[in-house]
């Protein structure tokens, strides 16, 4: 009886430590695209995302899309330099995204712009400039 009492222990231990990689190892992310007309074709949209280090850094062309996975209990920052303008917003942020697969983010003329669905849009931060 003993041996079935460890094996249930270890069963249980292996299946909580699966469970938990499982949950750190999601697919969970954040999309970012550049959605500004093609008046800016020639104004590169410079991104940095950072979290505890650096993630990515890329200059996006209008209609590009940056993708993001993150780890699901850390907040990703996110800059960006269009021009003279620069913006800085939280790509993924545990407290307001913890449930959702992907985060959607359009970057506009008048600032950033986030979706759960993709579809129906809230304005997060403006531009600013020096």
């Amino acid at each position: 009886m003993a041996n079935h009492s460890l094996l249930f222990s270890l069963a249980l231990v292996i299946f909580f430590l699966c469970a938990t990689l499982h949950a750190e190892s999601s697919t969970t992310g954040f999309e970012m695209k550049n959605d500004l007309p093609e008046e800016y074709a020639d104004v590169p949209l410079d991104i940095l995302v950072k979290s505890n280090k650096l993630i990515d850094h890329q200059v996006l062309k209008v209609g590009e899309t940056l993708k993001v996975g993150v780890t699901q209990n850390a907040i990703y920052y996110v800059r960006a330099i269009l021009g003279n303008e620069f913006a800085s917003v939280h790509g993924f942020d545990p407290s307001r995204d913890a449930g959702h697969e992907t985060v959607f983010w359009l970057v506009k003329e008048d600032g950033f712009y986030f979706s759960y669905d993709n579809a129906s849009w809230k304005k997060d931060s403006p531009w600013d400039t020096e």
